[in-house]
Order: C-alpha cells, then sequence, then structure tokens
C-alpha cells in the first residue's frame, strides 16, 4: 500500500513539473506581429486598403467620427522576448518591445508608452501625429 502512494505521489510530482517546464517555454517563444498605419475618413475614396472586418469592428466601437478605415502602410515581424524593433510608420518612430507572456510595449518617440497583454484576438490601438490616423499593433499567425 505504501508503494503505490508513494508511486502516485512521484508521478504527480513529475506531472507539475513537466507542466511547469513546458509553461515557462511556451511563454518564451516569439511574438508574431503586425504594425498598421490606419487612416479614418468618411470619404470611400480614400488611398490604401479597407482594415479587415476583425479592426473594423473594433475602431467601429471607440469613439471615432469616420466611417471607414484604410490601411496606408504596414510591416510585419517577429520578436523574442526582450528584443524591440524600431518602426517609422506614416512619418511617426515607434518602438515595439515584446516583453514576455503575450504582453507588448509600444512607444511612440517623443508621445509615450503603452504596456497592454495582446493575445491572437486582441488589437494594440493608439493615435499618432493627425487626428485621423492610427497605429493599430496586432499579433498574427
Amino acid at each position: 500500500m505504501k508503494f503505490l502512494t508513494m508511486t502516485r505521489l512521484v508521478c504527480a510530482a513529475l506531472f507539475f513539473l513537466l507542466f511547469a517546464v513546458v509553461t515557462a517555454h511556451a511563454g518564451d517563444g516569439t511574438m508574431k506581429l503586425e504594425a498598421q498605419l490606419v487612416v479614418g475618413s468618411n470619404d470611400p475614396q480614400t488611398k490604401g486598403k479597407p482594415v479587415s472586418p476583425q479592426i473594423e469592428r473594433k475602431l467601429k466601437r471607440l469613439p471615432l467620427k469616420w466611417g471607414s478605415y484604410f490601411v496606408v502602410s504596414s510591416q510585419q515581424f517577429s520578436l523574442a522576448q526582450d528584443e524591440s524593433k524600431a518602426l517609422v510608420l506614416g512619418g511617426s518612430d515607434l518602438v515595439v518591445k515584446y516583453i514576455g507572456r503575450e504582453r507588448v510595449e509600444l512607444t511612440l518617440v517623443n508621445r509615450g508608452k503603452i504596456s497592454q497583454s495582446l493575445h491572437q484576438d486582441q488589437t494594440l490601438v493608439t493615435n499618432v501625429k493627425d487626428e485621423n490616423s492610427f497605429i493599430v499593433l496586432r499579433q498574427v499567425n
């Protein structure tokens, strides 16, 4: 009986140890991101391609006054934990840093920092120089 109890304890300990290692390793991978410069307009003939339906829904929920949103430029990149990437979108300098555990830090040079968890279905939206232009940061597959 003692042998059976001891075996269960050892198995449980090994299970939790394995679970902890797998969880720690999963959080240390790379994150694939896309940064988009988006312009809002009430004119349907604006330059750029329309934003994806997912991003459009997100922008429509915000207190913005534009009926249409267009991607003017975008960049896709991957970051390892604690790695940063400097970007220029629409004349705005920004730095994206992957902090770890699906958390990113977006720094708009001369404007400030934003830190946010960025899970697969989430987006980070911030205004840049013009009142109708936005940086949209999202995780991509």
